[in-house]
């Protein structure tokens, strides 16, 4: 694909994880847009790429990631790192404190944005929430998602581990589907 690819996002990182796993070509950029309110990672994710097109007139890649958790009726959905920076994952189990129910689900959307309109691919992990905190590695909710088929939560896998089955890695295996790469 020969169209320069702009990926919406404050984290220059993203770019290389995007570039390694898809092999498209994409440039960095954090660009000040408007982000809706919602539960809904795809909902999100797809009104920013709109956004971040009609804003430059380039092809865009954004995302959006969530935690749905069960007994909490899928809070906190995409608002996850408003409840990180608010309460922190030591809140979120503080929430569940006595909760039998632990399980919860982590998601990503990449959304990607041209003058043919939105297309959203999603990659969910599901699992369940870790009675305390374990972990040094990550960020954000990680040291207290385990994901099925595991018994350790992201935060005490290595990077490779983590990344080699990553909701993000599903989704962005999806975009590189429909760009043909």
């Amino acid at each position: 694909m020969d169209k320069k690819i702009l990926l919406v996002t404050g984290n220059p990182r993203k770019a290389d994880e995007v570039r390694a796993i898809t092999g498209i070509d994409v440039s960095a950029e954090n660009l000040d847009i408007l982000e809706i309110q919602s539960l809904d990672v795809e909902e999100v994710a797809k009104a920013k790429a709109l956004a971040a097109f009609k804003a430059t007139g380039l092809p865009v890649i954004v995302d959006d990631t969530g935690m749905s958790i069960d007994s909490l009726n899928g809070l906190p959905g995409a608002l996850v790192a408003w409840f990180l920076d608010n309460i922190g994952p030591e809140g979120i189990l503080r929430m569940m404190s006595g909760e039998s129910n632990r399980k919860a689900s982590v998601s990503t959307c990449i959304a990607y944005a041209d003058e043919d309109g939105v297309h959203a691919f999603v990659g969910n992990v599901d699992g369940k929430i870790a009675d305390s905190m374990r972990g040094n590695n990550g960020f954000g909710y990680d040291s207290i998602f385990i994901p099925d088929g595991y018994d350790k939560t992201y935060a005490e896998m290595t990077a490779e581990e983590k990344n080699g089955i990553s909701m993000r890695k599903i989704a962005l295996l999806k975009l590189k589907s429909f760009m043909g790469n």
